[in-house]
């Protein structure tokens, strides 16, 4: 079986893309919560990830060197403290992500197994792009939010998502070599979006 992991633009449907494969195929859906909650049974907080992307994607906390705020410590980027949690944050994802690229039958959504899997003969890694309005919009209609709202949420997870890729895995999350194939759910119906990737699924499946 194989095992598919969506990197999205935020807005372009990602997290809506993989439990639809979920429900067509009977797989498991392993997103960024599903993650952080098999960090912390491991005993590996994602506290400090949390931290760093938010840091990263302020202007204010990038001249910071240090602070506390909600009782999370914020480090300095490039810290010895940060590099050791890096470390092991990597090494817990490519344990998980590799059980479950063997054993298949998973969707992955974010938290970087393109970039872990990357070469895996099971991994399918499929990239959903948009322009800004059709996320925007994409938003307002799922989540019942008001344009503000989608607005100030996709600007401050694309920070997140540019920095977890440049800070954690020093690679850069729009490379379109990373991916079997790039959809941009902007200029097709979603419909056809849901369709291509499970017919390359299945194709994939059927080589088995």
């Amino acid at each position: 079986m194989a095992v598919v992991t969506i990197s999205r633009h935020f807005g372009a449907g990602g997290h809506t893309l993989g439990q639809m494969l979920c429900e067509r195929f009977d797989f498991r859906l392993a997103d960024a919560s599903v993650v952080d909650r098999l960090a912390r049974n491991a005993k590996l907080s994602p506290d400090w990830l949390n931290a760093m992307e938010k840091e990263a994607s302020s202007p204010l906390l990038s001249m910071i060197s240090t602070l506390v705020s909600g009782g999370i410590f914020y480090k300095h980027p490039g810290s010895p403290a940060e590099k050791d949690d890096r470390q092991k944050y990597i090494a817990f994802l490519t344990q998980i992500f590799t059980a479950m690229a063997n054993e298949g039958g998973y969707v992955i959504v974010g938290r970087g197994a393109q970039f872990v899997l990357k070469g895996h003969p099971k991994a399918i890694h499929v990239l959903l792009v948009a322009d800004y309005e059709s996320r925007v919009s994409f938003l307002m209609g799922q989540h019942k939010i008001s344009r503000s709202d989608a607005e100030k949420t996709i600007r401050a997870r694309e920070k997140e998502r540019t920095a977890l890729a440049s800070r954690l895995f020093e690679e850069n999350i729009d490379d379109a070599s990373l991916y079997q194939i790039v959809l941009n759910t902007g200029t097709m119906p979603y419909d056809w979006v849901v369709d291509t990737v499970s017919e390359l699924v299945t194709r994939f499946m059927e080589r088995e």
